[in-house]
């Protein structure tokens, strides 16, 4: 293998492998080499566009070609773990889309797996590669923001409806992985409720609702839909000294920074709550002035370092593993209406 070129085999060519397809085409150091999607009209579309890409509609047929040195699987969450599994029977780096598997039983598998053929496994979890989701973390770290109080999202569309995944299974990956880098580890109990309006009689939920306890007493709700008149992607992070907004979708202004707080304060010596009163603080409001770099573009970049270089990937299958630990106590809450349900730190710790 030529030592800077890393040649890539995406496994899927569906809306997301399209988006993935550009990147690695346009990767310095990796070439798009081959592509694989059972469906015939979307390798028609890779033709038309890629003129040079090997197709190919079976997966054992792409992984028996010596010229390919890793995978990107990106097709259905439910198809990763067996799609995973046999790209590293195969003995190729593997990048999978979140979620990496469908339990922590299966991602510790893969995680194993990778490390005993001695190849790269990373999961798509994009948002650690955002430089403004970097940005809020440091923040947070340099202690701007004062202690931690909570933390809530909001991640809404008006569909796109699936029937293989659930509402919570689709979109708390991003907000679970972004959350646990910021606060340093996963929570230690969680909380959800699902519910289903427009598929009646299905058990896939289109709305979800989720309590998530972190250590330092750090609560954070999130607000999952694919049932709302408005886009939305932001996050809100309360502290002592300030509040800070994330918005996804706000170009111009992804960071807002409210120099806001509250503090009781008592007037006397205190006997009941009439004791005390609430002091305010409404202060400046800052826009850091931040350019977004493309999210895709350093996470395959990153894949594509580790692969050459010998690294470790910054979501590689324990952290992917940590994620899914999250995800499986949200999903045994939302089985159990509600139930308060404790996370298996062990997890990532096992893989």
């Amino acid at each position: 293998m030529n030592k800077r070129h890393l040649r890539i085999c995406q496994i899927g060519a569906g809306q997301w492998g399209q988006n993935l397809m550009r990147n690695i085409a346009a990767s310095p150091n990796a070439v798009l080499s081959a592509v694989c999607d059972s469906r015939t009209q979307g390798l028609e579309a890779v033709a038309a566009r890629y003129s040079d890409v090997r197709r190919y509609t079976d997966i054992d047929a792409a992984l028996d070609d010596d010229e390919i040195d890793a995978v990107v699987i990106a097709t259905p969450s439910g198809m990763h773990f067996e799609h995973a599994s046999k790209a590293l029977a195969a003995g190729k780096h593997t990048f999978v889309e979140k979620p990496l598997a469908e339990s922590t039983s299966q991602a510790i598998e893969l995680t194993q797996m990778a490390e005993a053929a001695r190849v790269k496994l990373m999961v798509g979890h994009t948002f650690l590669f955002n430089n403004i989701v970097h940005d809020v973390k440091s923040r947070i770290d340099a202690g701007d923001l004062g202690k931690i109080y909570c933390a809530y999202s909001q991640r809404l569309n008006l569909g796109r409806f699936r029937r293989d995944s659930d509402v919570m299974w689709t979109l708390a990956p991003h907000d679970v992985s972004i959350l646990n880098y910021w606060f340093d580890g996963p929570p230690r109990t969680v909380s959800a409720r699902g519910h289903v309006y427009i598929h009646k009689g299905s058990d896939v939920a289109e709305v979800c609702y989720a309590e998530l306890d972190y250590p330092e007493n750090r609560s954070v709700h999130l607000h999952l839909s694919w049932l709302d008149p408005q886009k939305r992607r932001e996050m809100v992070v309360v502290g002592s000294n300030k509040m800070l907004v994330y918005d996804d979708m706000n170009a111009d202004a992804h960071i807002r920074i409210y120099d806001k707080r509250a503090e009781a304060e008592h007037q006397s010596d205190i006997a009941d709550f009439a004791d005390f009163a609430t002091r305010l603080r409404a202060g400046d409001l800052v826009v850091p002035n931040i350019r977004m770099v493309e999210p895709l573009a350093v996470e395959i970049g990153h894949f594509v370092e580790c692969c050459l270089d010998d690294k470790t990937p910054r979501t590689d299958g324990r952290h992917a593993t940590e994620v899914i630990a999250v995800l499986e106590a949200l999903g045994r809450s939302m089985a159990r209406n509600g139930a308060t349900v404790e996370v298996d730190s062990r997890a990532a710790a096992t893989a």
